[in-house]
């Protein structure tokens, strides 16, 4: 039995499950160039079950961005909620601004992410054949790690949008030189995120119960228990 083979064969996984490593959808290029430093970590801009979209006037700038996402999502658009991710800041290939490692953003759950960037390029893994993840976040992110590796990999024209589901495995990208990088995602779920740190739409003002984040990659959703140690 091979390393990858006893990685992956782990009791919680099945070979029905392989279904990750597929490639992002590509939505065409948004010409935009951003010129305010600016870090926002998934500021929601639309509650769930409603129409009503409010965009910060930082972020009004990424509209047409906003708009492609909404033209795409039609079908699951009001029923969800919406978040913006926005961070144009001075990355250098020590300090991307981003998390490092391979990981499918979503993993577990229905959302919709998009991404877009105008320097360094994301990084996509598309492997020969679809792989199984164990349905468990630390150690999933152990396998991915060990799959992302292997590759093949790719890579989309900057400016390019792209659609991911919970199965596109993917990281950021090893940057050649120091500088300024704008990075935008926007995330569609069912659920609120609500950690400790996220971005707060005072035109929105959602009545949330925030938690406490990890030193580790965050599931976006907070647990019960960890909402509780905040309130206390």
């Amino acid at each position: 039995m091979t390393s990858q083979d006893t990685m992956m064969n782990d009791k919680r996984t099945t070979s029905d499950a392989r279904i990750y490593g597929t490639a992002p959808i590509s939505l065409g290029v948004v010409d935009l160039s951003p010129k305010e430093m600016m870090f926002w970590l998934y500021c929601p801009i639309k509650l769930i079950n409603s129409d009503e979209l409010v965009l910060p006037p930082n972020l009004m700038q990424f509209s047409p961005i906003v708009e492609a996402c909404m033209e795409d999502a039609a079908d699951i658009w009001r029923e969800r909620y919406v978040y913006l991710t926005a961070k144009t800041l001075w990355c250098t290939p020590d300090n991307t601004a981003q998390r490092p490692g391979w990981h499918c953003d979503g993993f577990m759950t229905d959302d919709l992410n998009y991404v877009w960037c105008d320097q360094e390029p994301t990084l996509f893994c598309l492997p020969e054949q679809l792989v199984a993840f164990t349905q468990d976040h630390p150690v999933a992110l152990k396998e991915m790690e060990f799959i992302g590796e292997q590759g093949p990999h790719m890579t989309y024209p900057l400016k390019t949008l792209l659609r991911l589901d919970d199965k596109v495995l993917h990281r950021v990208n090893d940057f050649s030189k120091a500088g300024i990088r704008s990075f935008v995602k926007l995330s569609i779920s069912r659920n609120a995120f609500n950690l400790v740190g996220n971005a707060i739409n005072h035109g929105l003002a959602p009545d949330w119960h925030y938690a406490n984040r990890s030193a580790e990659r965050n599931p976006e959703v907070a647990r019960l228990n960890d909402i509780a140690e905040v309130q206390s």
